[in-house]
């Protein structure tokens, strides 16, 4: 009976952080696809093999500048939710 309340305690911590590990993973792969788009603007000619060299004087490289919004809150319920569900997977381990 104990080990049925230990899992519906752990119910919460567990959604807590999927949710934020799936917000982290969405927010990536729409960063990505943002830039891989942003590049494309930038390709010089229409044929193939051109490559990406008109675009180089932007600093050629998007991994750097201030995260969005949607990652930042990301990060955040990641943190607390692996946070959460370590403390309350501890906690069940020292109850009988």
């Amino acid at each position: 009976m104990n080990k049925m309340g230990n899992t519906s305690q752990l119910k919460l911590p567990y959604l807590v952080a999927a949710l934020g590990v799936g917000l982290m993973a969405v927010s990536e792969i729409y960063g990505y696809v943002r830039a891989m788009m942003f590049r494309a603007m930038f390709q010089t000619g229409g044929g193939y093999g051109t490559g990406f060299s008109s675009g180089r004087h932007f600093g050629g490289g998007f991994g750097l500048g201030v995260p969005s919004i949607l990652t930042t809150v990301a990060v955040a319920v990641a943190i607390v939710g692996i946070v959460w569900l370590g403390l309350a997977l501890r906690k069940s381990r020292k109850s009988p």
